[in-house]
Formats: structure tokens, sequence, C-alpha cells
């Protein structure tokens, strides 16, 4: 714990900035819990113990009644909630001195006697407000007390105190979704709590833009506010029922509240998913793009020429390639037309689905691929065409769908960047290096990946990502030094030919079984007889040096590999890795597949 002042005492090691508190600024002389997170995981589940939605606040009730002091310590009241407002109605948030009478046995709610303003420049009726209700004794939210370092009586364990209001603070701000509460098999046990908290590294790493981080607080905060009115509709009908009466406008103002916390649900599912959240990114950029070209602003020339800071002779040297590129491609005329751009982000801007952006060597910034990215073809004209990503881009750099050709490029996305993503209809990656970035490419829905001569180096998490759905040749290929190699889920069609999957730091190949199977059966089948079964062909692959070359993980483990970003196995030995969560479903093919 840290005062915020002069005086710092530590009840919990840790080299994590605080977070958890709210700021709008520092806060007088009160403790500060600094956790590390895996603190916070490891206490949550120890606390809740996988129980359903329903069952969470008992449990942390029993927490805070076995751990808080219960009477007698001072704290400021930071008012935020609906039931504070109505007690105290300011004209803008005030932060409030109080002394906590009573911390209920029943409701994570405490009594407290009102004392007086922290500040005292408030508004006139502000101040007023609270002269006029001081030692006035009101129930509030234990989560917006936050205990003083001085107090009254020196036998007061406030340091476990803070602890524990931080605690359930952190919880209801960052692992508690309101609408856990419609879903009857939504457990709070390692894998929810685990795969919840990588939605905060993200936000408080910056991976997730602020804007974007902004929202998924506020679908959180609107969430909660129709949960509560939804508890005071029932408890009001059922009240009523006692009756025999219920009122026909409450019913019907229940059932549009849970079609809009389910709503909430979905958008912020998309949001937190960084594949559907650059979705509604890339929809903007084409729709920017279209209303350029209605209004005139888009070139007519079928071919966009991009030379930027080249020498003559050089640029004389690529243009001589020029007509022979254009020969090769079906869907261009010879006698088409050609106009080039000083950048490539401009060429793109005045492209239209169909056309070709030929790229001259160079080091050349991208922001979005505009309607290009509905069908179209990007080829570098030469080598050392290197097209890079900036943090404008968001969290993936090429977002494509049609018929989408890329050749003779090197893709370098920025850190936390995906390299493509692509949703529909084909895509042809032939002669294309991805370097570092969150990921490769990643295939979604029922896509067509015609993939060859391409390198995938250096990526934190995924080099080539296969979803269900999907339907790969992967050919003559490198994938290196990525956290993980390639990733397919067991729907997904992959085809994989004289490819060298190496020194990857987790796993080669990953396939992601569709149900909880008994995944340690299948990683007991050696490595090319379940490569040859796992993939639709499997012809001359080096897949070598990899920490675990081949490994197949259910559902649940693939959702806490993604939250800790590490596997949950041990590479010592590959034959003994199980999956935590798996149970026999039946994999007849386990038997007709060699074991020796």
């Amino acid at each position: 714990m840290e005062r915020v002042g002069e005086q710092t005492k530590e009840c919990r090691s840790t080299t994590s900035t605080p977070r958890s508190v709210d700021t709008r600024e520092q806060l007088p002389d009160v403790y500060r819990a600094t956790w590390k997170l895996e603190d916070h995981v490891a206490e949550l589940e120890s606390i809740l113990q996988g129980v359903t939605a329903d069952q969470v606040e008992n449990r942390l009730v029993q927490y805070v009644e076995n751990s808080i002091e219960p009477t007698g310590w001072r704290a400021i009241w930071r008012p935020s909630s609906d039931l504070s407002e109505s007690v105290l109605n300011f004209q803008k948030p005030s932060d409030i001195y109080v002394d906590v009478i009573n911390v209920s046995r029943e409701k994570l709610l405490a009594e407290v006697k009102i004392l007086k303003p922290v500040e005292n420049d408030l508004a006139a009726d502000d101040l007023k407000l609270i002269e006029e209700n001081k030692n006035t004794q009101i129930m509030v939210p234990l989560m917006e007390l936050y205990p003083l370092v001085e107090q009254e009586n020196d036998v007061l364990d406030i340091a476990t105190t803070t602890e524990v209001v931080d605690q359930i603070r952190f919880f209801y701000k960052n692992v508690w979704r309101a609408w856990d509460l419609e879903e009857e098999k939504c457990c709070y046990d390692y894998y929810l709590i685990n795969s919840r908290l990588k939605l905060y590294r993200d936000i408080d790493s910056g991976i997730i833009p602020a804007s974007v981080a902004s929202e998924l607080r506020s679908l959180v905060k609107q969430a909660n506010f129709m949960q509560q009115e939804i508890k005071k509709i029932e408890a009001k009908s059922e009240w009523e029922g006692l009756d025999g009466e219920v009122d026909e406008l409450d019913v019907a103002r229940l059932i549009q509240l849970h079609k809009d916390l389910e709503q909430l649900k979905v958008r912020f599912e998309m949001l937190q998913d960084p594949v559907f959240r650059e979705v509604l990114i890339h929809q903007q950029q084409v729709e920017r793009c279209e209303i350029v070209s209605l209004d005139g602003g888009a070139s007519t020339a079928k071919v966009k020429l991009v030379a930027n800071s080249l020498t003559v002779t050089a640029l004389a040297c690529h243009m001589a390639k020029l007509p022979s590129i254009i020969k090769s491609l079906p869907q261009v005329p010879e006698d088409a037309a050609c106009q080039t751009f000083p950048t490539l982000q401009l060429a793109l801007d005045m492209a239209v689905q169909g056309d070709v952006v030929v790229v001259l060597p160079g080091n050349h910034s991208l922001i979005h691929l505009g309607l290009i990215s509905v069908g179209g073809t990007l080829i570098g004209l030469g080598k050392g065409v290197n097209i890079k990503g900036g943090e404008e881009a968001g969290d993936i750099l090429m977002d494509t769908s049609g018929n989408f050709t890329m050749k003779n490029i090197t893709l370098q996305p920025s850190r936390g960047q995906v390299g493509i993503v692509h949703h529909d209809g084909i895509l042809t990656l032939h002669d294309v290096t991805i370097e570092g970035g969150t990921g490769g490419f990643v295939g979604l829905g029922k896509t067509e990946l015609q993939v060859n001569q391409v390198t995938v180096r250096g990526s934190s998490a995924i080099g080539m990502d296969f979803r269900e759905g999907a339907k790969a040749s992967v050919s003559s290929c490198i994938v290196v030094d990525c956290t993980i190699g390639i990733q397919m889920e067991q729907e997904a069609k992959v085809s994989l030919s004289a490819t060298n999957i190496k020194e990857n730091k987790e796993c080669g190949v990953v396939v992601v079984w569709p149900v909880a199977a008994d995944t340690s059966r299948l990683n007991n089948i050696p490595k090319q007889a379940l490569l040859e079964y796992l993939l639709e062909e499997c012809v001359g692959n080096d897949v070598r040096n990899n920490k675990i070359d081949v490994y197949v993980v259910g559902p649940l483990e693939k959702q806490v590999q993604e939250a800790s970003s590490i596997p949950t196995t041990d590479s010592s030995d590959q034959a003994s890795h199980t999956s935590s969560d798996s149970m026999d479903s039946g994999c007849e093919f386990i038997e007709n597949v060699k074991t020796d």
C-alpha cells in the first residue's frame, strides 16, 4: 500500500503502477492498493471458486465479512452510483469525508456518517447540501470508499481493509459483466477470470485504442444501469404478484431491457475482438472512399503506380519491367490507363475496386487500403518494396475481402497489429514477407487462401491463422520466430506442402478442436501421423525446433493461452501434454492413426 503524499506503507510487494483506483485527481491521505495482476487472478479465483453469476455477490460478501474492519474507520466517499446521487444530488461529483459506522453482512454496502467535503471550493449549493446533511447516516456502495491513512484508532488494519475494498472495485470494473446474469452456465472460474483480464491488460498497455476502450467502459456502465432497472421492475412485479396483478407495461419493459442487454453484449464482444473491431473501422474507411469516388475524386486509371525518391536510372530500370507485369494480369487490358502517385496512401485513396496498384522499391506507409480492400491487386515492382503500418491503421494493417492479391512485397505491421485479415472471397499471397506485429495473416469464414512463397517472421502471437470455414493451400512458405507458427481450427481445410515451420517460441502447429476433447490422446500420436490426419494434404514439410512442434487444444485451453500469452504445457515431454478441461468426445479416428 502507498499513501498519496508524504508517508509510504507497504503490505504487498509489486513493481506495478496502481491502476485500480478511479482518479479524477489525487486523493488526499488515502491508502492505495498496488497489485500484481496475477495476484488479482489468484485471489479472485480463491474467492469465487467457479460460482455462477447469481452467486457472485454472496461470495464477495463472505470475503468482505471475513477480512474487512467492520466499523470505526474513516474514509473518503466518492459518490458515483445512482444510490448516492439519489441521496445527495450534487451539481458535480464531490468527494466527502465519512466515518464508516457498519459494513453490511448482506450486501456490498456500508453505513457511513457524513462529515465534511474534501474540498471547500465547491459550488455554493453543494457546500450547503453537505452541511445540511452533516452527521447524517446513509448506506453507500462499499467500492465507493477509499480508507484514509490517518485513523483515530491505530489498532485498525487499514491496509487489509483497503485491499479488500480495492479488490471489490477491481472486480466490478474489469471482470464483472451485467449480462452474465442472463447466462445459466457462466461460471467465474480461472478460465473466465483470466480471459476477462486479457482485455484489461490490452487496454492498460494501449493495444486497444483509447476511443474503443472508452466505448467498452460505456457499454459496461449501460449494462449495469439496465441490470439495476431489471432488478427494480422484477422486485416490483414480485410484490404486485402477491395480489394477482402484474403491470403489463412493466412486463413489456422487462422484455425490452433484456433485448437491449443482449445487444450491448454483442457490441461489447465485437469491440473486444480485434478482428471484428477492425471490421467496423474497415467499413467506415470503405464508405469514405466510396464517397470520394462518387464525388469524382477517384482516378479513372486502372493502374496506379507509386514511385517515391528514386534515381532516374533506378526508375528507368523498374519501369522497363512494368509491361511484363501488366501482361501477367488478365484483368488489365494492354492499353489501360496508368497514373503515377508520390505516396502509396494517395494512390489507394484514388483507387476503386478491381484496380491494380504497382509499388516501386522504398519504404511506404499505410493507413488503409481504400476500395481495393474489397477486391484489387497490390504488386511490388523490384526488390525492397516495404509497406509499414502505423498506429493510425488500428489493430489490422490490411483488412480485405473479395478477390485480393498481393505479390512481391514486405509487410511490416507495427506492434499490436495483424498484417492481413481476409473475411471472404479469395486471398492470393505470392512472394510476400510479413515481419513483426501481433500476427501475420488470418483467414476468416468461407475464405479461400492461396499462399505461396510467403515468409512470416517474428509475430508476437500467431504467424498464420485459419478459422472455421477457411480453405487454404500453403506451399513453399517459412514461418519462423513467432509465438505460434500456424494455428487452425479443426473445421478449416488446410493443405501444407514444402513449408518450413521452425524455431517458434511456443508451438509450430496448433489445431483448435471444436469441443472439449481428450486432446492428450491426440497429442500422443507421432507428429507426422498427426499432421497427415489433421491436414487436407501434407507433403514435404519441415516442422522442427519449435518449443512444441504439433499440438491440439480444446476451446477452453485456447482461451486461457490467449489470456496469459503463454501455453499451459511443459515442453519437456510433448507426449505428456494434457488439456485441463478435456473429456472424451468419442474421437473414433484415433484408432485408425498409426501410433508407432
